[in-house]
């Protein structure tokens, strides 16, 4: 694993795909500078005693918060019994064939950090990746653009068709003439993340959609599609139970047609 292109592609994964909590950042961290002691090996163990030093975290946030980057693919783990230390594997999130601008020297890099953090204590490896993110921050000169959402991209339609369903029922939480509009493209992303990370189909989004924004309870929580995708599991769950509003299980009441 080259640990200056892991470092790039996390984040850029918290900027462009998923926020992430201090608690799941400083439990990231510190698997990386185990697993870059252990000269990133694909699977290591890492002792709860050690993570809490190295992240801050008490043992129940560190449990709390390796489920959900195992749940968002950033790490994996396996557990070997209550008296011995849990075994991890960090996930690649760079491509092998990528190219980058500073490629030559962030593998040069990335090699002597490697080499020179095995001879090192745990101190010592938490000032060095202090360092190298402060290097990497200045140096890192040519971040992947932004996506941008087209007006006939199936993302983007069902984001407007939230924001319309909302504005429909109460515009008085998003003027059509207010100067700060939702930014419609991020929630073009975050019903994107849905469809690819979330495994969840455009029918049943667009459902959803329809069913939360005629939900006395939903209707006034899910005011974004960052809180549709967070809800997404309870609010399919609750459009699909048998006693829904409108009395057909899945909420499958027939829907106008879908923007795609």
């Amino acid at each position: 694993m080259n640990y200056l292109k892991q470092l790039q592609a996390f984040r850029d994964y918290q900027m462009f795909e998923t926020e992430l909590s201090s608690g799941q950042i400083a439990l990231y961290y510190a698997l990386l500078q185990i697993n870059n002691k252990c000269s990133w090996i694909e699977w290591f163990t890492a002792a709860n005693q050690t993570l809490e030093t190295l992240s801050g975290l008490s043992r129940s946030g560190i449990n709390k918060n390796r489920n959900v980057l195992k749940q968002l693919g950033l790490v994996d783990f396996e557990s070997n019994g209550n008296r011995k230390a849990t075994s991890y594997k960090i996930c690649v999130l760079y491509n092998e064939d990528s190219t980058h601008n500073s490629e030559h020297r962030s593998t040069h890099n990335s090699t002597h950090n490697s080499t020179h953090n095995s001879t090192h204590n745990s101190s010592t490896l938490i000032k060095q990746d202090r360092n190298i993110n402060k290097t990497n921050k200045d140096s890192h000169d040519s971040k992947p653009a932004k996506r941008v959402y087209e007006p006939d991209d199936i993302n983007l339609k069902l984001a407007n068709c939230l924001l319309t369903k909302i504005r429909e029922r109460n515009s008085s939480i998003y003027p059509t003439d207010s100067k700060n509009p939702p930014d419609t493209q991020k929630w073009a992303n975050d019903i994107r993340l849905i469809h690819e990370r979330d495994a969840r189909s455009y029918d049943d989004i667009k459902r959803i959609i329809e069913w939360c924004q005629q939900d006395s309870f939903w209707q006034n929580n899910i005011l974004s599609a960052s809180k549709l995708r967070k809800q997404f599991g309870k609010l399919i769950d609750k459009a699909d139970a048998p006693n829904n509003f409108n009395g057909n299980k899945g909420g499958r009441k027939p829907l106008y047609d879908l923007p795609y």
